[in-house]
């Protein structure tokens, strides 16, 4: 019985693993471009072939654009190797790939058996990171360097290392320049240094900041010339305090993101070019029906599991729970760190001049699944539960699985047109549709007067 059960939690960790690593080459296949698509391609596609490098990433929501040349340089590498519109989203894959080496190898020790398998499920099969890892979108860089936040500072738990140093300033600095929700994590790695739960080389954070500051030089050197470039910050400093339900919505991601209710703009199914209008009458109704079935009894059990993450947290007050946590512990790191990421949360979100959206929560993804790992851990480990536990997730990772075929069949960046599709008029036209291929898997209509234009690619 010990031999089976150790057994078949690692036969469904790697069956995770594989079909994941199946289902997003798929997707990295079928990715289709839109706006914020064109935007990042133009950036690479003009320092590959141009020569020319855009000083800033993409437009952001607050207004101004992200700063540094982070964005533009992993959009070139790429396309100077395969002029395609999908080569940076093979780069996105395999750092999604990296992100899972990176926690496993280190989490492997703390996990049991079956943690190690609800760990492939709730984390590498969950289908929020997965259609994240194949298209193009500068949030979905965020896994990686959130990953190796937590890989640098768990490396960091017993002495300070410069390696470990160095890449965890790399992985906020840089982070930061694809997308400013790495504030999250930049909050979240002061209050570890400040419990003590890291221990910090000068040295390695200098380096790693030097290197951040190299990339913002010509930024800072086109801000000069256009001020408008810098980020315009609309609302007002802790609005989710004046109103709550900035900070709730914020929150809320937290509890999603472990589970299978996907984002609704990802639930636009559209099965026509595949299957036909008809079967599309059948299929659509079915997917969104298995989204939110599924996503619902998820949401429940993520709920439970944070329920009892917390109230364990707090079971001696709350100074014990923001106490100083002693000695190295891993499992109590792992702790720790989820726990003080859910804080940043909550001092960031709380702080945040405008509504939180579902991609600016993304840094967290790899912290909010601890709290639902440790739970099954229990219930899988437990002879009054296990079985029913064991089945749980068995049949959680079935429906991912299924919500990800639909996702490949029918969401909308993995098809060409159809509800919610990504491509619409453009105003001009540039080389670089047919250089990458964009006319080729979803072709665009040009020259239509009065609508949208990449912000940096020359109209032609």
């Amino acid at each position: 019985m010990a031999d089976r059960s150790t057994k078949f939690p690692d036969l469904l960790r790697r069956a995770a693993v594989v079909a994941g690593l199946l289902i997003s080459l798929l997707m990295v296949v079928r990715a289709q471009a839109g706006g914020d698509q064109l935007n990042l391609l133009a950036r690479g596609w003009l320092l590959a072939e141009r020569g020319q490098l855009v000083p800033y990433g993409n437009p952001l929501s607050s207004g101004g654009d992200g700063p540094g040349i982070a964005t533009t340089l992993l959009m070139a590498g790429p396309l100077a190797v395969w002029r395609d519109h999908r080569s940076p989203v093979v780069l996105i894959w395999l750092l999604h790939l990296a992100a899972w080496a990176l926690l496993d190898r280190r989490l492997r020790a703390v996990f049991t058996p079956w943690e190690r398998a609800a760990f492939a499920v709730v984390y590498w099969l969950n289908p929020w990171r997965l259609e994240a890892s194949a298209f193009l979108w500068n949030p979905n860089f965020l896994y990686f360097f959130g990953a190796l936040h937590l890989a640098t500072a768990f490396d960091q738990r017993e002495r300070p290392r410069f390696g470990a140093s160095f890449l965890h300033l790399i992985a906020l600095g840089v982070g930061a320049q694809l997308h400013p929700a790495m504030l999250l994590l930049i909050v979240a790695s002061l209050l570890l240094w400040r419990r003590g739960l890291v221990q910090v080389h000068w040295g390695g954070v200098a380096a790693g900041v030097a290197v951040t500051l190299a990339l913002l030089v010509p930024w800072w050197q086109a801000v000069q010339a256009e001020p408008a470039i810098v980020a315009a910050g609309e609302g007002f400093p802790f609005r989710g305090l004046v109103w709550v339900q900035p900070l709730l919505k914020g929150l809320s991601y937290w509890l999603r993101y472990p589970s299978l209710l996907i984002n609704k703009q990802s639930a636009i199914f559209d099965f026509t070019a595949l299957a036909g209008a008809a079967v599309d009458r059948f299929l659509t109704p079915l997917a969104k029906g298995l989204v939110g079935i599924s996503g619902i009894l998820t949401l429940v059990a993520v709920l439970a599991a944070n329920v009892d993450f917390f109230r364990r947290r707090f079971a001696a007050g709350a100074r014990a729970a923001f106490a100083r946590s002693q000695g190295a512990d891993p499992r109590r790191f792992v702790e720790d760190y989820a726990f003080w990421c859910f804080v940043a949360a909550v001092v960031v979100f709380a702080a945040a001049p405008t509504t939180p959206q579902s991609w600016q929560a993304v840094p967290l993804f790899q912290a909010a699944v601890v709290p639902v790992v440790f739970w099954l851990g229990r219930r899988l480990a437990s002879p009054a539960s296990a079985t029913v536990a064991r089945r749980g997730l068995v049949a959680a990772a079935a429906a991912a699985l299924a919500v990800q075929l639909a996702l490949v069949a029918g969401g909308p960046n993995f098809r060409c047109g159809g509800r919610g599709g990504v491509t619409f008029p453009l105003r001009a036209s540039s080389p670089m549709f047919d250089q990458l291929g964009l006319q080729r898997t979803c072709p665009w209509t040009f020259d239509v007067a009065n609508e949208w234009w990449p912000d940096v690619l020359p109209e032609e």
